[in-house]
């Protein structure tokens, strides 16, 4: 199967593009989707695709913006451009950057099928050409090793086995450690040389195992005697010493332990995975056998953990808002929580910290203009949550991220606004007081205030407006006042409303309030001001 990764700012049409065809009867596999060019580029390096399927209009950065990076690393990537507008000079410059094709929405079926079908066989004859170029007789333990772990086979080939026994391969034990070294800023494979070179001398200098390249990643077979040493962390304190050497980070996990050759892809297989998931595991050395990951459950539909995660950002929210800065990395953890047991993955989990955190500045940067400054830096900070290769280490810098911007909110006019409200309140509680209208007031959305309201005071806007009214209205009764007049009084035009509303405040009925005996009502007034 081919890889393809669609990038559209529009869901709607993601999600179409994905169901238009039979991606797997035409030999692709769609494995991501991107909706702007930032997440686009990380998906790329994260996925390294055959196709991309890039729209040419977007926030920020447009597509051919995004199509230029790109092409600095991946002179081979197949692209394939989509617009809503037949824009020609758009075109031309898209042939500039040797895209495959340009095709405008509505996207027709059969003209998509048939570039597919094309392209398939150009990638299949590059793929061709690989292994012809990799078929050679004479075997260095490196390809060797390369070979053992390509092999389709339940069991390596006769001639594989006689090389490994020519090469003193065939040792007691096995186990496969993977290095993926984390190269943002280079555009070629020069470090990637100079960290193996270095690797080399370490290892194989020193008999401890055979250093290899396949795919993306740099590779160790342990020799026995050095396997023992992976819980002294040795190995991986040289393995960083070496990407340190050439001003990179790196990654590394370690296989399980297999006792021959033919399980050697089984080594191989749980390093891999272990790469895949290093995202989820709380490990600043080496990810191995013994480590533990994340508690991660049955994936969950996407709705059921966007609602789960909703109020816990909602919290977040008014946290910051409301100065309850000690709160804050205990939600983000909460909101990692849920996302690593709903089985989300790397880049879904950084892509929705990415809109939320975006989100929450946004809308904090509208309500408090000493922000503004603020505002230009922290978009610079969030496009660094792509760089973290754990969920705690993202967790720690997302908390002080948020923590630090809603530090420099200057609360005294918030506090002074709940002073106001409050006042309004005691004052016109008789009245027709609606949120609606102190909204209005106040030049705040009913929602932003209401929530606002109900984080400061501890209940609703309407829940203190009618505590308030029935307090009043239990002075009136004392006072002697009939039902109906106090009702009146406090702003209830409906008397039977009023009488629900004092029994499920006061705890007791209008009617028998003012039936107590003075002594009675003087100790649950005391009691309830308590």
């Amino acid at each position: 199967m081919y890889s393809v990764l669609i990038v559209d700012d529009e869901l709607s049409i993601r999600e179409g593009l994905v169901t238009l065809l039979d991606w797997e009867s035409l030999g692709y596999r769609v494995v991501d989707t991107a909706a702007n060019a930032v997440e686009a580029r990380h998906k790329a390096m994260l996925y390294s695709p055959d196709l991309m399927i890039v729209d040419i209009r977007m926030p920020g950065k447009d597509g051919l913006e995004l199509i230029g990076e790109l092409r600095e690393d991946h002179e081979e990537l197949h692209i394939l451009i989509l617009s809503g507008y037949a824009d020609f000079s758009y075109a031309k410059r898209a042939l500039s950057y040797n895209i495959d094709n340009y095709l405008l929405k509505p996207v027709d079926e059969e003209e998509l099928q048939l570039y597919l079908t094309g392209l398939s066989t150009v990638l299949n004859a590059r793929l061709t050409h690989r292994k012809n170029h990799e078929a050679v007789k004479v075997w260095s333990r490196e390809m060797l090793v390369q070979s053992l772990l390509m092999e389709s086979g339940l069991h390596p080939a006769p001639a594989l086995m006689e090389s490994a026994l020519e090469a003193g391969l065939l040792w007691d034990a096995y186990q496969i450690v993977l290095i993926r070294l984390l190269l943002q800023d280079h555009a070629d494979n020069g470090p990637s040389s100079s960290v193996k070179s270095r690797l080399t001398s370490s290892f194989e200098d020193n008999s401890r195992g055979i250093v290899f390249a396949l795919d993306s990643y740099l590779g160790v077979l342990l020799q026995p005697s050095y396997q023992k040493e992976l819980v002294s962390k040795r190995m991986a304190r040289q393995i960083r010493e070496a990407a340190a050497a050439e001003g990179l980070e790196c990654i590394i996990t370690a296989g399980d332990m297999v006792d021959s050759l033919a399980e050697l892809q089984l080594s191989h297989q749980s390093a891999l995975a272990r790469m895949k998931d290093h995202f989820f595991y709380d490990e600043p050395g080496m990810i191995g056998p013994d480590s533990l990951k994340l508690k991660q459950g049955l994936p969950a539909n996407p709705q059921d953990t966007e609602s789960r995660l909703a109020p816990v950002m909602d919290r977040l929210y008014f946290a910051m808002d409301t100065g309850n800065l000690s709160v804050i990395s205990d939600l983000i953890q909460e909101a990692g929580d849920l996302m690593a047991a709903a089985g989300l993955s790397e880049m879904a989990v950084k892509s929705y910290y990415v809109r939320a955190v975006t989100t929450m500045s946004g809308k904090l940067s509208v309500h408090y203009k000493e922000l503004s400054a603020a505002q230009s830096l922290m978009e610079e900070q969030i496009q660094q949550i792509y760089r973290h290769t754990s969920l705690p280490q993202l967790q720690r810098y997302i908390s002080g991220l948020l923590e630090e911007y809603a530090g420099g909110i200057i609360r005294d006019d918030m506090d002074v606004l709940m002073k106001r409200m409050v006042d309004l309140i005691h004052r016109h509680y008789d009245e027709n007081l609606k949120l609606e209208t102190l909204a209005d007031v106040f030049t705040y959305s009913s929602a932003y205030l209401g929530k606002l309201f109900k984080n400061t005071m501890g209940c609703s806007f309407n829940t203190y407006l009618d505590t308030i009214r029935i307090e009043k209205a239990k002075e009136l009764l004392d006072q002697g006042c009939k039902i109906h007049q106090a009702a009146s009084s406090v702003g209830f035009s409906d008397v039977d409303y009023f009488r629900e509303k004092f029994k499920k405040i006061a705890g007791i009925s209008p009617s028998a309030y003012r039936r107590k005996e003075p002594e009675n009502t003087f100790s649950e007034s005391a009691y309830e001001k308590d």
